[in-house]
């Protein structure tokens, strides 16, 4: 773990960066939200989920999959969603995520969504992610969108990941990653996630024995605010 330093005020708080692993396992599933497991984490708690919006859900069992995408451009009201929560532990004052890498296959029907996008709440969901660390050599990539060859079965396409950095120290409380499905060739055709899906990162938190000056200035700060209503 490293430590980082930022002066609010003549004392200065020291911060910990802690890294995390986690995976979304789609055994036996076919279509409700999943919740991540084997998470590995120190000093905060972290939720993670991976969700289906605007989409019908497809019976694929062991795999993440619905039809109903786009047919044309994209749709931004169709796409799976992954969130994921940084959540302080008495006396840490906050948990920030700072980075996010994320492992993931793709997978459609012989008329699925050929294209796929990613976008995140750092930005508001307004552009696709650009930064891959990897990817599948039969998939091409250009400017965030993944396209998928066109075949006449159903094809897996794994070793894809996606990187992320918050834009600001120290991070965000909150991270969410939007996988957008569209240019399917037919509204029945399936496409989406295979495999298990992958995560790890870093969150920053207060350094311990640190943690308790924000904790102190937060009450002192509260009730300054109160003596001053008072008076």
């Amino acid at each position: 773990m490293a430590a980082l330093f930022f002066c609010g005020r003549a004392d200065a708080i020291v911060y910990v960066t802690n890294p995390y692993t986690g995976s979304l396992s789609f055994v036996g599933q076919t279509n409700a939200t999943l919740l991540a497991t084997n998470i590995s984490f120190a000093t905060f708690t972290l939720a993670a989920d991976l969700a289906k919006v605007g989409v019908a859900s497809s019976s694929a069992t062991n795999r993440f999959m619905a039809s109903q995408w786009s047919t044309n451009s994209i749709a931004t009201n169709k796409f799976f969603e992954f969130s994921l929560t940084a959540d302080k532990i008495s006396p840490i004052p906050f948990a920030a995520i700072n980075s996010l890498e994320l492992d993931f296959a793709l997978r459609r029907s012989s008329s699925g969504p050929r294209q796929f996008e990613w976008r995140s709440s750092l930005d508001g969901f307004a552009a696709a992610i650009t930064n891959f660390s990897s990817l599948n050599p039969a998939i091409n990539l250009a400017e965030g969108v993944l396209t998928l060859p066109d075949t006449a079965s159903t094809d897996t396409y794994a070793g894809n990941k996606i990187v992320l950095f918050a834009p600001s120290a120290p991070g965000v409380p909150n991270l969410t990653l939007r996988l957008y499905g569209f240019q399917a060739e037919s509204p029945l055709g399936q496409g989406g996630l295979d495999t298990p899906v992958t995560f790890q990162g870093t969150v920053v938190v207060p350094e311990p024995s640190t943690a308790a000056l924000l904790v102190f200035a937060a009450i002192t700060g509260a009730w300054l605010a109160r003596r001053r209503k008072v008076s």
